[in-house]
């Protein structure tokens, strides 16, 4: 019966030992959270770091100063300049549109060939082969 005991107080000694590395462990990440919390929260408050202040929304000073009265008039020479940007835009939008389509098949057959693969290997390993 005294070998029990003696493997019961290593048993328990191993456990607590265990059990404080666990609580110093836990100890150290919540209070290293804290930290970065707290950080955080200080970084956000510190003078230096806001932006200006900004009137409220929906009050006189910002509408008065969102809104244009009038919309611009464009000339002939700036609406020829726009259309071709406008093509250029759309010209643009079809090669990526192209590139990604083509990019897509690649990734697809590659994926079917994969699967391919793991069909062959699982009929030879059915088989026998």
């Amino acid at each position: 019966m005294s070998w029990m005991s003696t493997w019961w107080g290593q048993v328990s000694e191993t456990v607590m030992s265990g059990l404080q590395i666990t609580v110093i462990g836990m100890l150290l990440v919540f209070f290293t959270l804290g930290l970065v919390i707290l950080t955080l929260v200080l970084l956000t408050r510190l003078p230096g770091l806001r932006t200006p202040s900004s009137p409220e929304r929906g009050s006189p000073e910002r509408l008065q100063g969102s809104v244009p009265a009038e919309p611009p008039i464009l000339a002939p020479s700036h609406a020829v300049h726009a259309k071709e940007q406008d093509d250029l835009a759309k010209v643009a939008a079809i090669a990526v549109a192209i590139l990604r389509s083509e990019r897509r098949a690649t990734v697809r057959h590659s994926a079917r060939r994969g699967q391919n693969a793991w069909k062959s290997y699982g009929r030879a390993q059915q088989l026998g082969l």
